[in-house]
């Protein structure tokens, strides 16, 4: 007889922890676990507040629900997470590649953690010794493993992300944010729309599925500000389910022309005075913004930006851009946002300062209800830390970041073209966003691949979630003489490793207070420990400092709370019990008292909205006390002169006016414009490679998957998530492709195989592969686990700010054997 639901709890305990998973609402969900005989064995959402409620804006008070007084839910991958600590596939002991074996087999051995440890460190000094400081690199931005290196003194690292470096950079050039201080520049919250905003309009974004913030939370307060009677549109080029549920208006258009209807609106609102005059007088500089209004009106080059040229290059009608300027000019504030995937693809840069424009003419920037110029979401200078492994200070040996970390591949097989005299220095650094001294090229050398992914043990699985070609970056891993990788699960990165080390789930295996990032809401939470690690998983803050160690690096240097092994568990409590004290002194200073730490481990987790009076907006310093932009001008510079100096071209690192280093700046920023201005984008739907390549490649999120994560567990596969390529019904006929055919998506960068989903939700001449597939290569190089990393990569021109998650392919039936 099996047991029923209430004698399998029986004697179970609730340990609340928040999610990790890093999906956009980063760190802020709370789950509560029913751990029995240390294992998960159930989740339940967080019912910290409003239990036993079915909706909780019914008994709530209007500053409640502005306060986010609510249920920090996750999501379904939240959820089902605790089942994927139990994998079959899960890492639980070093390994190393099985000898005689090549890389890319797959078959490994068990070893001791001192021979991993042991065999890492002698191969980067012995790559140092032979090939010098510049022959060990990394596949993805690491800042930890940027201080190590520059402790050490060897070691090149890339630099940017997959997110939003458009952004970033913008922040930056047209504002003088920094652009990886995200507390300078985020504006708008949740709250802040759901209280103040008349209308709501959202650029490139699926709220139901990038989060932003607890589950679809954000969504939710889409939903309440609809219900209250404010207009929704979303502009996109599928028809996504925030179109379909939270929408009055779906505006379908043409990836990568945004910026034209961004000069369009601008047009209209020059045209008919909707501009806030008094709000650029005090704000804009004045020449860069003549410039701009120069440009749009035509009178610079005679090519008027109005929605008559628009349509043309986005193919939203004319009126439609009209109209929506007339909306969000006369109806204020209405909540703009441009989303991250407008700008990851090529001039993504310039897409993101246009936006900014447009946001300064309508006087939005800091206006509560008018949403961002750059980022979204509370973003408050709570210091916290980096959870105890430290990662500043100057050091003697700087570490050189040498390539945009999407094209570390190209970064390492174009050496041979420089070397053999078919490519230029000078052409190199610039294809590959090289961001240091030129004269480092003559010793870069590259033959250690050191592992990537920031520090999280979820994130280093480049081959199928980087932005670049798997089948480039496998071939520039097999010219490694050595590789190693650390994750908890296996994926196709590790395939190609030496040495593979397992990792703890910083989830539910590891101590760790948490400060939720660019999400809708803000909280800082803690994950507990909520069961013991398995097998000889270990932190990732450990093997850093063990590594160190082995390198002749002072311990003290990397972690300052460490003081033996036999204490490593209690030296990482005390370093977390402090960065929560961080958060209690900065509170007090603001006359607010939090949970002590004894509370706050067993759930009681800051609720950081609730504290506040108002609902986040940015830009107070600026907008409301009076204090200048740390722009030369101190003000908004639509137009920068500093890309505009073609003498500071090419010289490696740039600095702005104040000696601030520009975060996503390369050496060579292309063909990029001081001013925001509009081309039909290299990869394009006007490119003249859609003669060979016609469909325009989108790469969004999944509901199922964040990044590869996900991809192997049981519950979110199959009939829940269905890994297909979205066409549009009209494509898949003129090509004789039928719903669920098996179908070859290809380019110059590599071929996929997976099934179709025609549908009439995507606009014709676009078609969609969600991000999170994993790559599973036969013989020949086809990508049978179909991920569309395989895709992108190939575009060399623009500036390298932007994550290119776009491409041009073609699509053909497949009639081979599916692997």
């Amino acid at each position: 007889m099996s047991l029923g639901i209430r004698d399998k709890h029986q004697g179970a305990k609730a340990v609340y922890t928040t999610c990790r998973c890093n999906c956009g609402g980063n760190e802020s969900c709370v789950l509560k676990a029913w751990v029995k005989d240390d294992k998960v064995i159930a989740v339940e959402p967080d019912d910290r507040y409003n239990r036993n409620v079915g909706r909780e804006d019914s008994v709530m008070s209007e500053q409640d629900l502005i306060k986010n007084r609510l249920q920090r839910r996750p999501c379904v991958m939240g959820m089902a997470f605790h089942k994927y600590i139990y994998h079959p596939d899960r890492i639980l002991y070093p390994l190393k590649r099985a000898p005689g074996t090549e890389r890319g087999e797959g078959k490994f051995v068990r070893i001791s953690w001192d021979e991993a440890l042991d065999t890492i460190a002698s191969e980067m000094n012995r790559a140092r010794k032979e090939y010098g400081p510049y022959s060990i690199l990394t596949p993805y931005i690491n800042e930890t493993a940027d201080f190590l290196f520059s402790c050490w003194g060897a070691g090149v690292v890339g630099w940017g992300q997959c997110s939003y470096d458009a952004q970033r950079l913008m922040a930056h050039v047209v504002a003088g944010a920094k652009g990886f201080v995200m507390s300078e520049y985020y504006s708008g919250s949740a709250a802040d729309m759901l209280a103040n905003a008349k209308n709501i309009v959202l650029w490139g974004w699926d709220p139901t599925v990038a989060h932003q913030g607890p589950a679809h939370q954000f969504a939710w307060f889409v939903k309440l500000a609809r219900e209250r009677g404010k207009k929704v549109i979303v502009i996109d080029p599928r028809f996504s389910c925030a179109a379909r549920t939270l929408a009055d208006q779906w505006i379908p258009i043409k990836p990568g022309t945004d910026h034209s209807m961004y000069m369009a609106m601008a047009h209209v609102l020059f045209q008919e005075h909707l501009w806030d005059k008094e709000f650029v007088a005090k704000f804009v500089e004045p020449i860069g913004f003549e410039k701009w209004r120069s440009y749009v009106l035509g009178i610079e080059d005679g090519v008027k930006k109005d929605p008559e040229w628009a349509e043309v290059r986005c193919a939203v009608p004319a009126e439609t851009i009209r109209e929506l300027a007339r909306l969000v000019g006369t109806e204020r504030p209405s909540w703009l946002w441009s989303h991250w995937s407008v700008a990851r693809k090529s001039d993504g840069e310039h897409m993101s300062g246009a936006f900014a424009a447009l946001q300064a003419m309508l006087g939005y920037w800091g206006t509560p209800g008018a949403g961002p110029a750059f980022g979204t979401g509370p973003w408050r200078p709570i210091p916290i830390g980096s959870r105890g492994l430290m990662s500043g200070g100057e050091h003697e040996y700087k570490v050189p970041q040498l390539y945009r970390s999407h094209d570390w591949a190209e970064a390492v097989l174009l050496l041979d073209k420089v070397r053999s005299g078919e490519l230029s220095g000078k052409e190199y650094m610039r294809t590959v966003g090289w961001k240091a001294d030129p004269s480092i090229l003559k010793d870069f050398n590259p033959k250690v691949l050191f592992w990537g992914g920031h520090a999280k043990p979820h994130a280093t699985d480049h081959v199928s979630i980087n932005c670049s070609s798997s089948n480039r970056q496998v071939e520039a891993m097999k010219k490694m003489e050595f590789i190693f990788t650390m994750h908890s699960i296996h994926n196709s990165t590790n395939l190609y490793a030496d040495i593979i080390l397992p990792a703890r789930d910083w989830m539910w295996e590891e101590k760790g207070v948490t400060k939720s990032q660019y999400g809708g809401f803000e909280s800082i939470n803690y994950c507990p420990e909520v069961v013991p690690p398995p097998g000889e998983t270990k932190a990732w803050a450990w093997v850093y400092i063990k590594i160190g160690q082995r390198l002749g690096i002072d311990t003290k240097k990397l972690f300052s709370y460490y003081s033996t092994d036999e204490n490593w568990e209690k030296d990482w409590e005390r370093c977390q019990k402090d960065m929560y004290q961080r958060a209690v002194v900065y509170y007090l200073k603001q006359g607010v008292t939090v949970p002590p730490w004894e509370e706050f481990i067993q759930g009681k987790f800051i609720n950081c909205d609730e504290h506040e009076e108002k609902p986040h907006t940015g830009w107070d310093a600026q907008i409301k006390e009076g204090k200048p932009f740390r722009t030369e001008s101190k003000k908004i510079e639509i137009y920068s002169n500093y890309i505009a100096d073609e003498n500071k071209r090419g010289k490696g690192e740039h600095y702005d006016w104040s000696g601030r280093l520009y975060d996503n700046l390369p050496a060579d920023w292309g063909d990029m414009t001081p001013l925001p201005t509009y081309r039909a984008i290299p990869r394009g739907m006007d490119d003249e490679l859609t003669r060979k390549y016609p469909l325009f490649l989108l790469t969004s999120h999944s509901r199922y998957r964040v990044h590869s994560l996900f991809w192997e567990h049981a519950w979110l596969r199959d009939h829940v998530y269905q890994h297909r390529v979205w066409i549009n019904a009209a494509d898949a006929k003129a090509r004789g492709i039928k719903n669920n055919d098996m179908i070859m998506v290809f380019n110059e960068q590599g071929k996929v195989v997976m099934p179709a989903y025609v549908t009439r939700r995507m606009m014709p001449g676009t078609v969609l592969m969600h991000s999170g597939g994993k790559v599973i290569h036969d013989q020949s190089g086809i990508d049978f686990g179909a991920s569309p990393s395989t895709l992108l990569g190939g575009e060399t021109k623009s500036c390298k700010a932007s994550a290119r998650a776009t491409s041009l392919v073609e699509i053909e039936r497949y009639e081979g054997d599916v692997k």
